[in-house]
């Protein structure tokens, strides 16, 4: 199954808004529609404030760490190879 996620960076006047996934909040809902008794939906972003790209950089590697691994450069270097 392919999900898509994804991350939001916005400039503010004071600094950064930053939204990432919330992989619990996903994986809830993801039980709550096979369930007999769905739970309330749970918004699947987070957002943060960050003050300095500094503090944007670790909230978005933060969450790209817990992201599912995709092998892109592998395929990528499959699909190269019979060029």
């Amino acid at each position: 199954m392919h999900t898509s996620y994804r991350i939001y960076i916005e400039t503010l006047e004071n600094g950064y808004k930053v939204e990432v996934p919330d992989m619990a909040a996903m994986a809830k809902n993801r039980a709550s529609k096979k369930s007999k008794a769905p739970l309330p939906y749970e918004s699947e972003m987070k957002s943060f404030a960050a003050k300095n790209t500094k503090e944007v950089l670790k909230l978005v590697r933060a969450s790209l760490e817990q992201m599912p691994e995709h092998d892109f450069d592998t395929a990528f270097n499959e699909s190269a190879s019979k060029l």
